[in-house]
């Protein structure tokens, strides 16, 4: 009988390693294949599986070589690897350790998901202007997954921890294949017509096949036209589908689906606690207040005895009334003085009338006669007046044959004013003629006498 031999699992997966590593060398070979799972850890490393039609390997490239890319990698998308084979020993998995990657081109599934994006997103699909706000709170809800799928799971166990109290309906759906669509609109546009607060439409983590189903065009419509409050919890935080844009609110994950519409009962109940504190602090402050009021009251001397407070206000009432009917006997003694001194005033105001009239009568007849005086005398000297300027007149000297000559319009008073054939206008009472100034003869004894 030949000795058996042992060895641990550690053993053979290090032999085998040994043996890839030292026997396969990729370093001048690009492994082509599509990108598909793929994760961008917060460290920088990037997980992924690398594929085609007939197979399947995990991949991880370090941040160290991250880095170094120039472009950003995508799901779906058809590259070209530059990777050493190696054994992960924790798992026993094949995996390749990537160094470089290079574009070969988008895959078919990317590709569509390409063009029925741009589409949807410039028909109006994806406005924020179109999405409804969040409701102020949640009493019930539908929930669009698959029956048997861990989604509904973590969503029903963040449900029970937060708000167990809320009225919760499942629609069981496909959530994965061919039939998914169809079969998610159909329970969409159902659950749509039951007035719920919101509409939860979840699926666990998959690959981007796993997930195209939420890429459907007539399910980014049905959505559209939901009359309820929709939010998308689809697959990682990674993972975005065409479902996650259409809907009112976007989830990372189903839990956080499940977070967005209900409250931390915890929270709540700290709130209500501190509200309860708070109410019953304000309600013993009024009650020592309304104490302490009521106190003052019962201490109040006229509420000790309401008697003397009646005694008190009727004695002033008395002086009150005394007072009013003394003002009164006042006010009738005024009102007689007041007449009396009107109608005095009223009799000095009718004599003072009477010989102001008296008066202004003499001064008028005073007046008319002194107009009548001086106009007399203005008469008289305007006779006198006339009678002397009509003495004076030129006119009265030609009345008594006298004449007088003009030169040039103008009186002669010397005879040295004419000269030999001067002409000359003589103008008597009652005419006047033309000469000739034919001789002169200066009269001395006009001097002499």
């Amino acid at each position: 009988m030949s000795q058996e031999r042992v060895v641990a699992v550690s053993s053979v997966l290090q032999r085998i390693k040994v043996i890839l590593t030292e026997t396969f060398d990729f370093s001048r070979v690009w492994i082509q294949g599509e990108i598909s799972n793929l994760t961008k850890h917060r460290s920088g490393h990037y997980y992924f599986s690398l594929k085609d039609d007939k197979g399947e390997m995990n991949c991880v490239m370090f941040s160290s070589y991250v880095r170094h890319l120039d472009f950003s990698l995508e799901e779906g998308m058809s590259v070209q690897v530059q990777a050493s084979v190696n054994v992960y020993e924790p798992r026993g998995s094949l995996q390749l350790y990537v160094r470089n990657i290079r574009q070969d081109g988008l895959g078919a599934l990317y590709l569509e998901y390409q063009k029925r994006y741009k589409k949807l997103k410039d028909a109006g699909y994806f406005l924020d202007d179109h999405k409804k706000n969040k409701p102020e709170w949640f009493d019930k809800i539908a929930i669009i997954t698959a029956k048997e799928g861990a989604a509904l799971q973590d969503a029903l166990k963040t449900f029970q921890r937060r708000w167990p109290m809320l009225q919760i309906d499942l629609y069981p759906s496909y959530v994965q294949g061919k039939l998914a669509p169809k079969s998610l609109i159909r329970a969409i546009q159902k659950a749509d017509q039951k007035n719920y607060d919101a509409l939860l439409i979840i699926r666990g983590g998959g690959s981007f096949e796993d997930l195209f189903c939420f890429n459907d065009e007539n399910l980014v419509k049905t959505l559209y036209e939901c009359k309820t409050y929709t939010v998308s919890g689809v697959g990682h935080e990674v993972d975005t589908t065409l479902c996650d844009l259409v809907c009112d609110h976007r989830a990372v994950t189903p839990t956080a689906a499940a977070q967005w519409v209900t409250p931390d009962q915890v929270e709540i109940a700290q709130k209500i606690r501190s509200s309860q504190t708070q109410i019953e602090n304000r309600i013993q402050t009024l009650l020592q207040n309304q104490m302490s009021q009521l106190k003052y009251l019962q201490n109040h001397p006229y509420l000790r005895d309401p008697l003397s407070w009646v005694y008190e206000k009727k004695i002033r009432l008395d002086h009150a009334q005394e007072a009013l009917d003394h003002s009164r006997y006042r006010l009738q003694q005024y009102k007689a003085q007041l007449l009396k001194t009107d109608q005095d005033l009223f009799q000095r105001i009718k004599h003072s009338l009477h010989l102001k009239t008296i008066d202004h009568s003499h001064k008028t007849n005073q007046l008319k006669e002194m107009i009548l005086k001086v106009q007399t005398q203005q008469k008289q000297r305007f006779s006198q007046t006339m009678l002397l300027l009509d003495a004076c007149s030129p006119l009265k000297i030609l009345e008594r044959g006298y004449s007088v000559a003009l030169k040039e319009g103008k009186p002669v008073h010397d005879i040295k004013e004419l000269e030999i054939n001067d002409p000359v206008k003589v103008v008597l009472e009652k005419g006047s003629f033309d000469a000739l100034v034919l001789s002169k003869e200066e009269k001395t004894w006009l001097k002499n006498n």
